[in-house]
């Protein structure tokens, strides 16, 4: 039981509520605030002379099995942004924009529609990924790299985006994903990898959107 002065002192449930509302609150800010700095970290290291806008994922305008195929960032024309524009995350490569508006823009995400050029492993064994392939067995999450030089790929190698023409959509080097699983189907030249994406794409929040070469503008998609 609670004395004359403990009950005057002691806050009640409304109070709680709010105090704990607020926390809420606070820890939220903060982990934004450390997804600013973590997308421009990953810039930094990919590129400092990248041009770039941050942005917020807003909405999910389209979302599959695995998670969502497209998303709203609140960043558009009147920031710079272009089609083909690449969306980064702290943990790596979100997607390409493939519609902007004057306020916002749609992002498809990787694996949803299209292909991406990759590099795999300390060798930088090139590859395309995919979001399915039919003659592989993968999670609804996972994406898949075709055309692997044999024997070349291990379970463990991260993935990087290998990089297009202008980096448009994509930069170098973005993280990707990490190599789950390799097979060597009989009779096939080349071989499949399992890659788990660096990015949880049913949570990301804080992104940057690239608005500009950098100095490495070249390579192929």
């Amino acid at each position: 039981m609670l004395g004359p002065v403990e009950r005057l002192v002691a806050p009640g449930p409304d109070e709680t509520d709010r105090l704990e509302q607020d926390n809420l609150r606070l820890d939220e800010q903060v982990r934004r605030l450390e997804d600013r700095e973590g997308v421009g970290d990953e810039l930094e290291r990919l590129d400092p002379d990248l041009e770039s806008v941050t942005a917020r994922v807003v909405a999910l305008d389209r979302a599959g099995a695995s998670g969502p195929e497209r998303v709203t960032v609140d960043v558009g024309r009147r920031d710079g942004v272009r089609a083909d524009s690449a969306v980064i995350a702290p943990d790596g490569l979100v997607g390409r924009v493939v519609s902007v508006g004057e306020w916002t823009s749609d992002v498809e995400v990787i694996g949803a529609d299209s292909s991406v050029g990759v590099r795999t492993g300390a060798k930088g064994v090139i590859g395309t990924l995919s979001g399915s392939h039919p003659t592989t067995t993968h999670a609804a999450d996972e994406l898949v790299i075709t055309q692997l030089t044999r024997d070349r790929a291990r379970e463990g190698d991260e993935v990087v985006t290998l990089g297009s023409p202008g980096q448009r959509p994509y930069p170098p080097g973005v993280p990707v994903g990490t190599v789950t699983r390799v097979e060597r189907a009989p009779g096939q030249l080349t071989d499949t990898a399992v890659v788990e994406p660096a990015v949880d794409l049913a949570t990301v929040d804080v992104v940057a959107v690239v608005t500009g070469p950098g100095r490495a503008a070249g390579g192929s998609s």
